[in-house]
């Protein structure tokens, strides 16, 4: 052991002497596991100890399968205060269940994990079924815990006109209250869309067990089609579609047949439209082949979306959406469209095949081109629009179109590799963006690795982006997977109605919560000094608690692609 190490740890054990419960030592795991073939890095965090090696256990047989010394970094962590230990185990390969601990301190150990073929399959389908427990305007009812009668079937009063209404039922609850939101439905069907067409294979009929099983066609798209049947419900008749379906104020905490709100219709916004546009577009494609009617109806209502935004070509209603002034609660403004009508032009060339469309994608790209690559959101589209052109076949045309979107997309994937690299917990973060929705910020990220593996074969990107998965599955400073009900140590009091109003042993499972924020804290309250851990597993915690379709739809995206290691590929084969 060299004397730079000896610092290190020395640094390490007065930390933890003096400063309570912020410096805890643990060995740090994704806690669902590492797939064969894989790097399997964990972490020792923390450590008094003098000891230098670990031991990987398996849990059946409590037989050790796997020694070796672990490799410590000199600084302290920037975003955690942590200093974190190597345990990289990548030459194992055998497949079961494990913990890690330390060779002269067996105190010190990790969660049970597993190592083998298709690890995440399991957590996947979990991940995806959550989004039937937020099924709105119908009784959910799988046989298990999770059961509400059916719920707000009188959607909606137009919030400008109560007198008037139409039928809006349906769709998906959005995060832990109730309300509906089109920009987020339609990001969160849009991941999942993408992630069904990049790997079919993976997706069956009867593999969430849903009421629709048994008809056909795959789960996850009976699922996805419940979402984009209230989309459709949400198109005005000349195209527009209206921005959300909510409560004017936060009333209390109810189940969802329970709930006593008005839930009203707000006006239309053009970013809801272009994102709907898109987003109806990539469903006809998928949807095609198990349902031609439902893919065609998809399809004229995008081209009518698209008709008007062409028709009106400035942000609408001027600026963004914004609450009127007597409404409190979710906005989801967005005040630049131009990503989104881009994300939509190349979707509907995808589609139709229709020079128009390409056309006005490559005269408009100019607008968004020269920002910096944002993190895919309800408000940022960047990303999908310069993926989706990019992996599109232009039938040889804008190859230098191309290649600069490529030399963009590489140049943000290598800045996203630097700061990985910066990182002792390896993640995607700067330790200036644990903000609300920290966790999904970090997979967004991830997904911008993956499809800069797939444009280049550099596994490093890829590899980068397998840890920011990690890190949400446990191996992040907080030893918590985000993610409930997957994990060993995953989070149990999510800000969610459902799972808290109805006093279930457990809350609904496979929802990502938004993670550490380090800019907005519940009653003032501090809960750490250092970003990655200002975070509580805490009902009343929304900030940081609260999980959203969203997060939970690029989860995952991002897991389905890093599942097995397989060859980079064009999305182009799935069109």
């Amino acid at each position: 052991m060299n004397h730079s190490n000896l610092i290190v740890l020395a640094f390490a054990f007065i930390l933890f002497s003096c400063s309570g419960n912020e410096y805890k030592t643990f060995i740090s795991v994704n806690q669902t596991g590492y797939e064969t073939d894989t790097p399997k890095i964990a972490y020792l965090v923390n450590s008094p100890d003098t000891g230098y090696y670990f031991e990987l256990v398996n849990s059946q047989t409590h037989e050790v399968v796997f020694t070796d010394s672990i490799r410590v970094f000199r600084d302290p962590d920037p975003a955690s205060g942590d200093v974190v230990g190597i345990i990289d185990f990548s030459e194992f390969n055998d497949s079961g269940s494990f913990i890690l601990r330390m060779r002269d301190n067996h105190q010190v150990h990790s969660s049970p994990f597993s190592v083998g073929a298709k690890v995440y399959a399991g957590a996947l389908e979990t991940i995806i079924r959550s989004y039937y427990y937020h099924r709105c305007g119908v009784s959910v009812d799988l046989g298990d815990e999770w059961s509400y009668e059916i719920c707000h079937l009188d959607d909606a009063p137009f919030y400008d006109n109560p007198e008037q209404r139409i039928d809006v039922t349906g769709g998906w609850h959005d995060a832990g209250d109730y309300n509906k939101f089109t920009v987020n439905t339609t990001l969160s069907a849009s991941l999942l869309l993408y992630m069904y067409a990049e790997n079919p294979d993976r997706f069956s009929d009867g593999q969430l067990g849903i009421p629709e099983s048994g008809n056909g066609i795959p789960d996850v798209l009976d699922e996805i089609s419940w979402a984009l049947r209230w989309l459709l419900s949400m198109q005005r008749s000349d195209g527009a579609l209206f921005h959300k379906v909510s409560q004017k104020r936060w009333i209390g905490e109810f189940l969802p047949h329970t709930d006593p709100s008005v839930r009203y219709l707000f006006e239309p916004s053009s970013a809801a439209t272009a994102s709907f546009a898109a987003t109806a577009a990539i469903g006809a494609r998928v949807m095609y082949p198990y349902n031609p009617n439902f893919a065609q109806e998809l399809e004229n209502a995008a081209l009518k979306a698209w008709n008007y935004l062409i028709l009106n070509p400035m942000n609408l209603p001027l600026g963004g959406f914004r609450n009127p002034p007597d409404v409190s609660g979710g906005e989801y403004g967005d005040t630049n469209d131009s990503d989104e009508r881009l994300w939509a032009a190349i979707e509907l060339y995808n589609l139709t095949s229709e020079r128009q469309y390409l056309d006005f994608f490559i005269n408009h790209l100019n607008r968004i081109q020269l920002r910096p690559v944002h993190p895919i959101s309800w408000r940022n589209a960047h990303s999908l629009a310069l993926h989706a052109f990019y992996f599109s076949d232009t039938d040889g045309l804008f190859s230098q179109s191309k290649e600069d979107v490529k030399t963009a997309l590489i140049r943000h994937a290598d800045q996203l590799l630097d700061t990985h690299k910066r990182n002792n917990y390896d993640n995607l973060l700067k330790h200036t963006e644990y903000y609300w929705g920290s966790n999904s910020v970090g997979l967004a990220y991830a997904h911008d690795l993956v499809q800069a593996w797939k444009i280049t074969g550099n596994t490093a990107y890829r590899e980068a982006a397998l840890d920011q998965l990690h890190f949400v599955m446990g191996r992040n400073p907080l030893n918590l997977s985000q993610i409930t009900g997957v994990g060993y140590r995953a989070v149990r009091n999510p800000y969610h109605q459902l799972s808290k109003v109805g006093n279930f042993s457990n809350p609904v499972p496979g929802m990502l919560v938004g993670g550490p924020n380090n800019y907005v804290f519940l009653n003032d309250r501090e809960i750490s000094p250092y970003p990655a851990k200002n975070f509580e597993d805490a009902f009343r915690n929304y900030f940081v608690s609260e999980p959203a379709i969203n997060f939970t739809a690029i989860l995952a995206w991002v897991m389905s692609s890093l599942s097995d290691y397989s060859k980079p590929y064009s999305v182009q084969e799935t069109l």
